[in-house]
């Protein structure tokens, strides 16, 4: 069976990829005759859940998702509240692949991330682009769709290089030369080298003895940190430089963190200080009991979580009244009305590295490491909007701020505000 699902309402340009779906559809017909060939729009998790268990009965051949797609995988449901499967979801999925089974996702930047961890995940050769899609007249190279006045003309999704990825030059080649890149294959290979922090942990470590060299992050959460001494977990706890700095604020304090070498490394850190502990966790599980913290912490790691079931899990351990606060960088090319943010962002850089060589001099020495390389290849950074509209979704009412901007990243802090019992807006799946 050759399955083909499709969203249309997530972002815009839905009712393209339900064409583009439907030709996609026709073309594989044609190409393999008494084939079952499925095309539908799947619009939430569970609807994607749905037809893999439909499937059960006729194994899938080839699998094609056309939509878009966030840094780890295509998004479903709307703009106000967008839906992905997370890491861990993805990995307890069950899809019954027919043998010599394929998977191509034609949405932007999936041979980024996911399409390789697709292929690793599921053991099937998986397809992606690299660069943003568009949809064309044309299979091979863009001819821009309102060149014809055929409403029902055939179309297709291709990635290129256009304003999103290479600014106005790009957008001008994209309409004047159509150049589209090639679908990029990924085979289902191991990962080459340590994915994890634990390669880097001794560079880490190194740099952020002191939390506070983070001093935009550090100042933002210190002014929204309770007075009173709180029951505080920090997920992603790394070294443990965090809750240490936090001192007689914290009355006791767990960290958490998916490297175990980062774990070993903060219990040392706070050999004395039998308030704090910190547990190694593999998966989006807490280990602790509910209402049991007064504050959630997550300092530049949330990017890497496994946000709905990991959320769920966040609201349960919080006490009625707990908060959220959460400081990470994503990525997003500066805007021009952002010009003076990133003029002061990079004046108080450039001021902390004469304030500070020896951070400075250790930070370089980790950003060059071939290890953080790799580890940023399989643990990338997420975009702007998926953030934000992630947890402004999921807090309906407050705001993601913007603490620093640089060139191609910036940083997003955000504050929950004292939280009511519950659980996050209800998901599809599980």
């Amino acid at each position: 069976m050759i399955l083909i699902l499709y969203t249309t309402l997530y972002r815009d340009g839905g009712d393209k990829f339900a064409r583009a779906a439907a030709t996609l559809a026709e073309d594989k017909r044609r190409a393999h005759p008494g084939a079952t060939v499925r095309a539908a729009a799947v619009e939430s998790k569970a609807d994607v859940v749905a037809h893999f268990r439909a499937a059960e009965e006729e194994p899938i051949d080839e699998l094609h998702f056309i939509g878009h797609s966030g840094m780890y995988g295509p998004m479903f449901r709307t703009r106000a509240v967008p839906e992905q499967f997370s890491p861990h979801e993805w990995r307890t999925l069950r899809i019954p692949f027919a043998p010599g089974a394929r998977a191509y996702f034609h949405a932007c930047r999936t041979a980024r991330w996911f399409a390789p961890f697709f292929a690793r995940t599921f053991n099937v050769p998986a397809w992606g682009y690299h660069w943003y899609t568009t949809v064309s007249l044309r299979p091979d190279r863009f001819r821009w769709e309102r060149m014809t006045l055929r409403r029902d003309a055939p179309v297709y999704v291709l990635g290129c290089p256009g304003r999103k990825s290479h600014g106005i030059a790009g957008s001008l080649g994209k309409y004047v030369t159509g150049r589209a890149e090639e679908m990029k294959r990924f085979n289902p290979h191991p990962p080459e080298g340590d994915p994890t922090y634990d390669s880097v942990a001794e560079l880490y470590d190194d740099v952020f003895q002191d939390i506070t060299v983070r001093e935009d992050e550090w100042r933002w959460l210190e002014s929204r940190f309770p007075c009173e001494p709180a029951r505080v977990l920090d997920i992603g706890c790394g070294n443990g430089a965090l809750l240490l700095q936090l001192g007689r604020r914290v009355a006791r304090g767990t960290g958490v963190d998916a490297s175990a070498g980062m774990v070993e490394r903060a219990r040392r850190r706070a050999a004395g200080a039998p308030h704090l502990d910190f547990v190694h966790v593999d998966g989006p599980t807490l280990p602790f009991p509910d209402a049991s913290f007064d504050v959630v912490t997550s300092l530049l790691s949330f990017r890497y979580l496994d946000w709905d079931p990991v959320m769920n899990e966040i609201r349960r351990v919080l006490r009625p009244g707990g908060r959220l606060l959460v400081v990470d960088m994503v990525t997003a090319p500066v805007r021009w009305r952002e010009t003076p943010r990133l003029l002061a962002s990079k004046g108080r850089g450039y001021a902390q590295r004469l304030r500070r060589p020896e951070f400075a001099r250790r930070l370089r020495r980790l950003v060059t490491d071939p290890r953080w390389a790799t580890m940023l290849r399989y643990n990338p950074i997420r975009a702007e909007h998926e953030m934000k509209w992630y947890l402004e979704s999921r807090f309906p009412g407050r705001k993601v701020e913007m603490i620093n901007v640089g060139w191609n990243a910036r940083v997003l802090a955000f504050d929950s505000g004292p939280l009511e019992p519950g659980t996050v807006p209800p998901q599809s799946y599980p």
